[in-house]
């Protein structure tokens, strides 16, 4: 994150907090998902995340296609 910031990639933020709330939506949805929860799949899961960090890194809410 750190480096994204530096090349402009990503808005200047507090990474220690971001990475906080990165791992907390991980363990969260990660667990929904190793339970099998029919309403979390990996795509939701991957949405899900990019929507709530999306604002602070200054990135679009869509999570590109790979």
């Amino acid at each position: 994150m750190e480096r994204g910031i530096g090349s402009g990639e990503f808005t200047d933020c507090d990474v220690a907090a971001v990475s906080t709330l990165v791992l907390a939506l991980c363990d969260d949805l990660g667990i929904r998902l190793m339970l099998d929860d029919p309403r979390v799949d990996l795509g939701t899961a991957r949405s899900t995340i990019r929507q709530v960090i999306a604002p602070t890194l200054g990135i679009g809410p869509v999570f590109p296609e790979t």
